[in-house]
């Protein structure tokens, strides 16, 4: 059988409505009322925390603020500490070697 798209999204709608609604609630001459937002039905695959992303890219002044808060922050001596621990991680958790001592 072929189905199309709106025939499929309608029989979902209907089958939440269904799930959602027990038997003993009021309905409107047998139809569930609920209003529904333009983003029914739609998460986001990133979820809560891509928000933050979607600002950075969408708003230029905030993100020229954050990347001067993250300079300034490299400047820090927590910042530097906090770098210095990224480097050692992504080099194998080894401490790096000075020239002189490689073999």
């Amino acid at each position: 059988m072929n189905y199309s798209a709106q025939d499929l999204q309608q029989g979902l709608k209907l089958k939440r409505q269904s799930e959602e609604t027990p038997a003993n609630f009021g309905t409107n001459e047998g139809a569930v009322e609920r209003t529904e937002s333009a983003g029914f039905g739609k998460s986001r695959m990133a979820g809560e925390v891509g928000a933050r992303v979607v600002q950075l890219m969408n708003d230029p002044v905030e993100a020229q603020r954050t990347m001067n808060w993250m300079s300034q922050f490299g400047l820090s001596n927590e910042g530097m500490q906090f770098n210095q621990a990224k480097m050692m991680m992504a080099g194998g958790g080894q401490p790096q070697q000075e020239q002189g001592e490689q073999k």
